[in-house]
């Protein structure tokens, strides 16, 4: 049963681990408390990804319920004053996720604890790895996506590293708000000329490397908006165009159905991924 969130967020959340491979190695949490959707995938093919993705959940979400918990709300308040220049996202930040400013340009602090928990998660993964004698690029690693909907804020915050995305459905029209860090996406970027890199080849993730650069960016929202946070066992199974049609059903007393139906739909594709996916529809 889809689950509240504030005033204005309905959530519900789904993972299955799919047709072919043995384990789930996907996690997502929704916290109820906080405002948080976070969504892993543990790395396939490296040590231990179901830890890693696990680990990232719960390490995200202690950082903002500790964030949550220590601030009182006059210092939440205040985190949430500057939103862009301006006082309020970009409306055409969802639009275009390759011309998106820097995160110099959004200095919020809000901003500044997703980026910070996310470099934490990162540091002790990697941390971990190089304890097991991992070499750099190596070990258990996991993606990660998110939306960050605080009572404080009038926006939400999504924030990404990897290939696991968020999608928003808006007055009918499928929007990608992340951009994929991988090498495929990379490709297409600077114009996909020759050959096509495969696409599963990630160029960030959590705990490989020292180092890791997650985007995130404030998300303008409104009444009747739907997002949809996910792995890529739903993208790399489902098109675009069978999304936006599940997508086109939601509302608040359709959330868990839609949930049930993209999974089906990820199986029916062939299910050769586990399949996670977490809708949120604001009221």
């Amino acid at each position: 049963m889809a689950d509240k969130i504030g005033d204005h967020l309905l959530v519900a959340g789904r993972t299955d681990v799919g047709c072919v491979r043995p384990l789930n190695e996907d996690s997502f949490y929704i916290d109820l408390t906080t405002g948080l959707l976070i969504l892993a995938d543990g790395m396939g093919g490296h040590d231990a990804g179901e830890v890693a993705s696990a680990y990232v959940v719960e390490s995200v979400s202690r950082s903002v319920r500790q964030f949550m918990d220590s601030s009182d709300e006059e210092g939440q308040e205040k985190a949430a004053l500057v939103q862009s220049n301006d006082g309020h996202p970009d409306a055409t930040l969802i639009q275009d996720p390759q011309e998106q400013p820097t995160l110099d340009d959004l200095p919020n602090p809000v901003l500044k604890i997703l980026r910070e928990a996310v470099a934490l998660a990162n540091e002790n993964l990697n941390r971990i790895n190089r304890e097991r004698g991992h070499p750099d690029e190596s070990g258990m690693g996991s993606t990660v996506v998110g939306l960050w909907a605080p009572r404080f804020s009038a926006y939400p915050i999504i924030f990404h590293v990897g290939d696991s995305r968020l999608y928003m459905f808006q007055q009918g029209q499928l929007i990608q708000a992340t951009r994929d860090h991988s090498l495929y996406q990379q490709w297409v970027s600077f114009g996909g000329k020759g050959v096509p890199p495969p696409q599963n080849i990630l160029l960030q993730a959590i705990g490989p490397s020292r180092l890791v650069t997650p985007d995130v960016r404030f998300l303008s929202v409104s009444h009747g908006d739907t997002v949809l946070l996910c792995s890529d066992g739903l993208t790399g199974m489902v098109s675009d165009e069978q999304i936006r049609e599940a997508l086109a059903t939601v509302s608040p007393g359709t959330l868990d159905a839609v949930c049930d139906h993209l999974i089906t739909l990820a199986k029916n594709g062939g299910g050769k991924d586990n399949v996670t996916v977490i809708l949120g529809h604001f009221l």
